[in-house]
């Protein structure tokens, strides 16, 4: 019989009606469960069994194959709601818990854990009226006995990633610093779960400076000083950020930084040493150390080494001092030292004031005046190249200096000298640069030294040379300027800023004559007495055995009796005599000694 045989009509009817019959049973079973359900759950609310009555209330409020007692119902189910609540919050964290759990997800664990504690807080309130109910329906869902696997997970994991993290650090190996967000997160675990708040503390505490000192001495050990002190301070801020006290990193830090501290006084590291301290110092002032060994480490050892600074300059060990005084000043200013240093030095070795003049050799001859010419110190050079150099510090530390040209025959000088008549003389510093010759004679090269610059004051060779003072000229012996006679002086004076040369110096005879014979010895030296007098007309007349003379010249305004000595050069002249007014020679006074008797 084929398929298309079979389905007659009466068959299709067959079928539904078996159908119908099916869908009615199962009708009939789900009627009759609901009205059994809704009789357990009243029987259960009237023992007083709330949980379970509301476990049935909820099944036949979803069973929906009659409406049966719905008012009731809902009464019921309303009146129980806050132990459905409590039932679905549970059954939603241990849900949510295991997916945590399963990612390691510690931060949506605490705050599962802070959903549990606020459901807690919210129902199981002592002597509150679901207490007894928010107890058993913890205690099914087992709810607390994940929550402690969990934690216990977490925790192991945090401290095998802090242990791991201990072993970096120890090696100065990557992976140190993310052992900070793991402390955190051992914080943020609850005390119970560590066995009690002093257990948490002695364990965290334990765990915590292992892992921090052995950073830090791996740091200190590396040589990295300043990350050192970085760390400790992020740690510091991190612990304070968390409301956590963690005296070791202090403790710590005062260790490795007093060994460095000592290695470097120990191996005469100035400069490190300075550098270690200033490190040390800012640490301490962002860290809110106002006292510490180190820091009075630093302050003692800090004086020492100034006094050592001011021990070596006074020994002249002035560039070990001035160094030294160099690597502290990150420390300390000690640039009033280093200025003080410097000047002592300056003043010990001049040359150091010429340019370059602290490389060996760079100037053949110099010579220095200290507290002259309004300096301190002054100081003349003559340069590997002949040039002539001056400098001079004034009392404030102010340096000047100037460069003159090139000294003649610079190759063959042998001394440089201030030449003290002239300097008075000139009213400014005057070097003179001396040198041989193959005659024997000695070359004489002058200088003035103004502020605008260096100005030959004379070039000249013989033995020796004098300034006079009456006219400011300047006798050279055994000058070479005497053509074919040995043993002459000559004269130089002043033209212009500069000395040239004037004549040979003849040494002068003066004849003692009378007034009488003057016309006889014209243009010769004589010497003669007389009695001198001034006129009305202000001439200084001179009386001689009757005759009467005018004085011009070198008078110096001698009167009464008096010894002259110069020369008449054939002139005559009006003055007043006791016989009136006559024409009488003048005689051109070189000198005047006077005879008369001064009476005190």
């Amino acid at each position: 019989m084929t398929i298309k045989q079979a389905l007659t009509l009466r068959n299709i009817m067959i079928i539904l009606c078996i159908f119908m019959l099916v869908l009615l049973g199962q009708k009939a079973l789900a009627i009759e469960d609901k009205i059994q359900t809704v009789r357990e759950a009243e029987r259960l609310y009237a023992a007083g069994e709330l949980i379970a009555a509301e476990n049935q209330y909820r099944l036949a409020a979803a069973n929906t194959a009659i409406l049966y007692k719905e008012e009731q119902i809902n009464a019921r189910l309303k009146e129980l709601a806050p132990i459905t609540a409590i039932r679905s919050s549970l059954r939603g964290l241990v849900l949510t818990l295991e997916d945590q759990l399963t990612v390691k997800d510690f931060t949506g664990y605490m705050e599962s854990y802070a959903s549990l504690l606020s459901l807690k807080s919210k129902y199981m309130v002592t002597g509150g009226l679901y207490e007894v109910y928010y107890r058993q329906l913890s205690a099914d869902s087992g709810i607390s006995e994940k929550m402690t696997a969990g934690f216990r997970q977490f925790k192991e994991q945090f401290l095998a990633g802090l242990t791991e993290s201990q072993k970096n650090a120890a090696n100065n190996t990557t992976g140190a610093g993310s052992a900070e967000s793991v402390k955190w997160s051992l914080l943020q675990i609850p005390d119970a779960y560590y066995g009690g708040p002093g257990a948490k503390e002695e364990l965290l505490a334990a765990k915590f400076e292992a892992h921090d000192t052995a950073r830090l001495k791996a740091l200190a050990a590396a040589g990295s000083f300043q990350p050192m002190l970085d760390s400790a301070l992020s740690m510091e801020e991190a612990y304070q950020s968390h409301s956590y006290t963690a005296d070791w990193i202090a403790d710590q830090v005062q260790e490795s930084t007093t060994l460095i501290l000592s290695k470097d006084l120990d191996g005469d590291r100035a400069a490190a040493f300075a550098g270690h301290a200033v490190a040390y110092r800012k640490y301490a002032e962002s860290a809110g150390l106002k006292s510490s060994k180190v820091l009075k480490l630093i302050d003692s050892s800090t004086s020492r080494l100034l006094r050592e600074a001011a021990r070596q300059v006074r020994g002249g060990q002035y560039a070990e001092a001035i160094r030294l005084y160099g690597d502290l000043n990150p420390l300390q200013d000690t640039s009033e030292a280093v200025a003080a240093a410097t000047l002592a030095w300056n003043t010990a070795e001049p040359v150091r004031l010429l340019p370059g003049g602290d490389v060996q050799g760079s100037y053949t001859l110099t010579a220095s005046v200290t507290g002259r010419y309004g300096a301190k110190v002054a100081v003349a050079g003559v340069d590997a190249s002949g040039r002539l150099v001056y400098a001079d510090m004034s009392d404030d530390g102010t340096l000047s200096t100037r460069t003159g040209g090139t000294v003649p025959d610079a190759d063959a000088l042998i001394e440089l000298t201030y030449d003290e008549s002239l300097s008075v003389y000139s009213e400014v510093p005057v070097v003179t640069a001396i040198g041989s010759r193959e005659d024997g004679r000695r070359t004489f090269t002058a200088y003035t030294i103004r502020p605008e610059g260096i100005s030959q004051l004379f070039s000249f060779a013989g033995g020796g040379y004098e300034l006079m003072a009456e006219d400011g000229s300047i006798r050279v012996s055994d000058t070479d300027l005497a053509e074919g006679q040995d043993g002459q002086t000559a004269i130089f004076r002043q033209v212009n800023g500069a000395y040239e040369f004037s004549e040979i110096y003849r040494e002068v005879t003066y004849t003692t004559i009378d007034a009488t014979q003057l016309e006889l010895h014209p243009y010769e030296k004589v010497t003669l007495s007389c009695d001198i007098y001034i006129d009305s007309a202000g001439r200084m007349v001179a009386s001689s055995n009757g005759r009467y003379l005018i004085l011009q010249g070198e008078t110096g305004g001698v009167t009464g009796l008096a010894v002259v000595s110069g020369q008449f050069e054939n002139g005559y002249d009006y003055a007043e005599t006791d016989a009136g007014e006559q024409y009488v020679p003048v005689f051109i006074v070189d000198s005047i000694g006077s005879l008369s008797i001064q009476i005190p």
